[in-house]
């Protein structure tokens, strides 16, 4: 081991801590919650001391060479050890909320078990300095992260970590043949080399590995179309669960593809229009989905998808603009860490309204705010952040997204189609207003049953945490240059770009703020007052009016992998079934033995056996020390009684989609850490 040590402590911290928080919260789940809360914190305050040296000009590398053929690498500059920074916040104030939130709830010590194991792969996946060590703390985030989205064991829960299996085992797959598909060298090849790693390879022979690896990051961005499990996962998972799955998991795709965009794929247009073009469907689609969904922590899902197109339109944009793209990265950086601290408030916002009414359906929770000024606070600063109002920092970052695609259409010379997308924009910011103050009126200003418990929204611990998370959103928005100006120039030495002071309280920006705004008020009174809820005696109903069709998991997915998961389980049983076939036949027809195998009366062969000595036992002690109290049990009866009980368990188990996903995934990590060792 070479290099600042450190930096593997700080991803290993979490991990080891994982199994002291199971062990010790057996029996007393607050004491796994407090561990847990514990450890973040540690690991926030280790990161805290490596980022204030990357603010310093110092980087930071460690290099682990015989853990594998190819070694561990990791590294901070700027970029990464903000996000890493970033990530600890979120877990630590989660977890602080999770005192609360989990005080009457089951199997809490699995949960902080998962949750610490995950902290430490979103770690490593940002400290990372090599694809290999990316891929394998990814696998593992993706593998360790399914608990979460189970948790509550409900079918609703298990159907939805289904799906997010689903989705895991095919983005692992395309991310592993996307990497023995790419050069060798590449693999064991430091980031920090910059763009020059590439040299001497022909673009070509980097486009398909890419395109294959950008299905498994983008999966796990909740880019579409393999967005599916996104809405499905967070309403049924634990509120602080959700907040991180968006806040920060989210973020891990967006890194894995703009490592593909910055480091591998630089000077290849063709990938960037790519990339751009998803984030402007992805953008779309997860605005209309949250206008039409009826469900809290739905409505915040998709949200979370159309920020994420947001933050790829940049990406995309980045990579476009080459050497003019400083001001494309400042917004897409910008609103991941606006992003982050916006859906974390949210979510939390969301914890503390389930704990209480015990549902998220709008007809449930109407009023639910009313009385209660910290919640309404929140809530406004997240909301008001992430709808781009002016003073708040979604307006700033938003608005270095538009100049950079204004900039891009000036220099491609006002293509149409790219002229389009700047309306679509537009147009997305102001769904996002609507599908925004659909939730705030309904909880807020809407009157419903009555709120009978006078606890507490937040316990004061993560009553003060979220409380300056919430200033540090509106300090943000005061001061945009200083603060996410600085965070450019933080992260403008991993992407090789020189960057300009952000100026973002212009007129034009101004003027295209209070267009979205109005277009939003809009929509909100036309579709979400007029078409997506009813006015009733007792007060506004809101209907899910969303079309079967655009279920994707439904309509296609779900038929097109169980129709799948017959073909090969067919093809399986065929050619493992030959042979058998093979001796049966010929034992047929060359000893004229059709019956040559005796039915046992009950069980099998080792259960008769087995009972059968029981049985002898029995009678012995029967006939000697047992005569006035005979044993009366037949254990042949009993064992196979057994025995058929548990064939129909395993049976039941192994017909389970979620049990085979399981054991693929664990086979997938398994071969990941073969080619690592071999």
């Amino acid at each position: 081991m070479q290099g600042n040590v450190w930096l593997m402590i700080a991803a290993a911290l979490p991990m080891l801590g994982a199994p002291v928080a199971y062990g010790l919260g057996r029996g007393r789940p607050r004491r796994a919650l407090l561990i847990m809360a514990a450890v973040s914190a540690a690991t926030l305050a280790l990161l805290s001391v490596l980022l204030v040296q990357t603010i310093q000009g110092q980087t930071s590398a460690f290099a682990w060479a015989h853990f594998s053929v190819m070694g561990l690498a990791l590294a901070a500059d700027g970029f990464t050890a903000l996000l890493s920074w970033l990530a600890a916040l979120l877990f630590t104030v989660a977890a602080m909320f999770s005192l609360s939130y989990f005080k009457n709830k089951t199997s809490v010590p699995r949960y902080a078990f998962f949750t610490l194991t995950t902290l430490s792969a979103v770690i490593g996946v940002f400290l990372s300095d090599q694809l290999l060590t990316t891929i394998v703390f990814f696998e593992v985030m993706s593998l360790v992260s399914y608990p979460w989205v189970a948790h509550e064991e409900t079918p609703g829960a298990l159907r939805a970590a289904q799906t997010y299996l689903w989705i895991a085992v095919i983005g692992g797959l395309c991310l592993l043949i996307g990497m023995l598909l790419l050069p060798h060298e590449l693999l064991s090849l430091r980031y920090s080399m910059g763009f020059a790693m590439t040299e001497g390879i022909e673009p070509s022979r980097l486009m398909l590995p890419a395109a294959l690896m950008l299905v498994g990051f983008g999966a796990k961005a909740g880019a579409f179309p393999l967005h599916v499990w996104l809405p499905k996962a967070h309403p049924v998972a634990p509120a602080p669960a959700s907040a991180l799955l968006s806040g920060m998991l989210l973020k891990t795709g967006v890194f894995g593809i703009a490592l593909l965009s910055v480091k591998f794929l630089r000077e290849i247009a063709a990938w960037h229009a790519l990339i751009f073009w998803i984030g402007v469907i992805t953008m779309v689609v997860g605005a209309v989905l949250a206008l039409l969904a009826v469900e809290m922590k739905r409505i915040l899902a998709c949200s979370s998808m159309s920020q994420i197109g947001f933050i790829m339109l940049g990406v995309g944009l980045f990579g476009l603009l080459l050497e003019h793209g400083g001001g494309a990265m400042q917004g897409f950086v910008s609103h991941m860490v606006n992003h982050a601290l916006f859906k974390l408030i949210l979510f939390l916002c969301a914890g503390a309204v389930a704990m209480r009414r015990h549902s998220l359906n709008l007809n449930d929770i109407r009023g639910f705010g009313r009385g209660k000024p910290l919640l309404h606070a929140l809530f406004l600063a997240g909301m008001l952040g992430i709808t781009g109002v002016p003073l708040f920092p979604g307006f700033a970052s938003k608005t270095l997204l538009h100049e950079a695609l204004t900039e891009y259409i000036h220099l491609s010379g006002g293509a149409w189609t790219y002229a389009a997308t700047e309306w679509l924009f537009i147009l997305t910011g102001a769904l996002t207003v609507a599908y925004m103050l659909k939730l705030y009126v309904c909880l807020f200003w809407e009157r419903g049953a009555e709120d009978e418990t006078k606890n507490p929204s937040f316990s004061k611990g993560s009553a003060a945490l979220l409380s300056l998370c919430a200033a540090a959103v509106l300090a943000v928005g005061l001061f945009p240059s200083a603060i996410l100006g600085g965070i450019g120039r933080l992260s403008a030495g991993f992407f090789h770009v020189e960057v300009e002071p952000i100026r973002v309280y212009t007129t034009e920006a101004l003027a295209n703020a209070v267009i979205s705004i109005g277009v939003g008020l809009l929509i909100y009174l036309l579709a979400v007052r007029v078409w997506l809820s009813e006015k009733t005696a007792d007060g506004r109903v809101y209907v899910d009016r969303k079309p079967t069709w655009m279920d994707l998991e439904e309509t296609a997915y779900r038929p097109l992998m169980k129709g799948l998961t017959a073909a090969v389980g067919a093809c399986f049983w065929l050619v493992a079934s030959l042979p058998e076939l093979a001796i049966a036949g010929g034992r047929r027809m060359l000893l004229h033995v059709r019956a040559w195998r005796v039915p046992m009366p009950g069980g099998n062969r080792f259960t008769m056996a087995v009972g059968g000595f029981l049985n002898g036992a029995v009678a012995l002690l029967n006939k000697t020390v047992r005569r006035r109290r005979p044993f009366e049990i037949d254990f042949s009866a009993a064992l196979a009684a057994g025995n058929e009980e548990l064939g129909q368990s395993m049976r039941k188990i192994k017909r389970s989609m979620s049990y085979s996903l399981l054991l693929f995934c664990l086979g997938l990590f398994g071969l990941l850490m073969y080619l690592m060792l071999w």
